[in-house]
């Protein structure tokens, strides 16, 4: 039998290809990797110094007026809220590095490690994953947040960190960049009120906004979260987008949500001013409701 072998200046050829394919996707990797930590660098040396500058120069455009909207709309002062923060920002240096991957004008760098927040009393300090999420601008990343997974209810998955291994659980669509850029909100006034809402959403997916602002969609979850621009006296907006998610055979769907003012008076520190239920049956695909905040409705229940 006679087989048609390739010639081996050929298979040299093949194989100098492939290195040098492999080569160049490292190095796009290499360069991604230090790019954002240059930015997370810049992000943390602001802190630490508490110069608005950088901090400008540093922060994604999305985050620096969702920050600067949440301090203003707990009645805070921006920027020295910013800076006041009681935690600090943790050192990636003493952390082992996952992985930097980029989809889009977005981004997101994975460690593993001890991550050291400054949380007072702490004791030892536990191995989790530290997630950092980046935006691109005009060619340059910027940090825009982080967030810290706690590993305590995955032992294995954190052995198997620990031991120099890639845990299965990085391939979730979470450990990845989604590539959908977040649209800026506009500033928000200094509120009358301090105020939250409370959405009981189970079977839906809620996506509320309230006079303008989105908050965060609470899907299968109780959550409460600051309403960005607070409550103003009289008449505010309320915007609902509901949509069923899949639930177990007989178990039943329940959509509440509520409307609360933050007083920071420890005899009554919440006032509960609307609620509203959906129909057991079923949810309305949106609503529309108004949420009144006069003397009448800030007696409370």
């Amino acid at each position: 039998m006679v087989t048609n072998m390739p010639h081996p200046s050929r298979r040299l050829l093949s194989v100098a290809l492939t290195l040098v394919c492999a080569v160049g996707l490292r190095g796009e990797d290499d360069t991604l990797r230090r790019d954002l930590e240059r930015a997370f660098s810049g992000w943390r040396t602001a802190m630490v110094t508490r110069s608005l500058t950088a901090w400008k120069e540093n922060t994604a455009s999305f985050r620096q007026m969702e920050t600067r909207n949440m301090i203003v709309s707990q009645k805070q002062l921006f920027p020295q809220a910013l800076f006041d923060f009681p935690l600090r920002a943790p050192e990636t240096g003493t952390l082992r590095f996952i992985k930097a991957e980029a989809k889009g004008a977005t981004a997101k760098a994975i460690y593993f490690g001890k991550i050291d927040v400054g949380i007072p009393d702490s004791g030892e300090i536990p191995e989790n994953l530290l997630l950092l999420n980046f935006i691109n601008e005009a060619g340059q990343w910027k940090f825009d947040t982080l967030r810290l997974m706690n590993l305590a209810s995955a032992p294995d998955v954190r052995a198997s960190l620990k031991n120099g291994g890639a845990a299965g659980i990085l391939k979730s669509p979470e450990f990845s960049p989604d590539g959908v850029l977040p649209t800026t909100a506009k500033p928000c006034l200094v509120p009358d009120h301090i105020a939250a809402l409370q959405i009981a959403s189970l079977g839906y997916a809620t996506a509320a906004t309230v006079n303008g602002f989105p908050l965060p969609v609470v899907a299968d979850a109780a959550e409460q979260h600051i309403i960005i621009g607070g409550l103003k006296d009289g008449e505010n907006t309320l915007k609902l987008e509901i949509k069923p998610t899949p639930v177990a055979e007989g178990s039943a769907r329940h959509l509440e949500v509520n409307a609360v003012v933050l007083t920071g008076n420890e005899a009554k520190p919440v006032i509960r001013v609307f609620t509203w239920k959906a129909p057991t049956s079923s949810a309305p695909e949106f609503s529309n409701q108004k949420i009144i905040v006069n003397k009448i409705t800030m007696r409370g229940d």
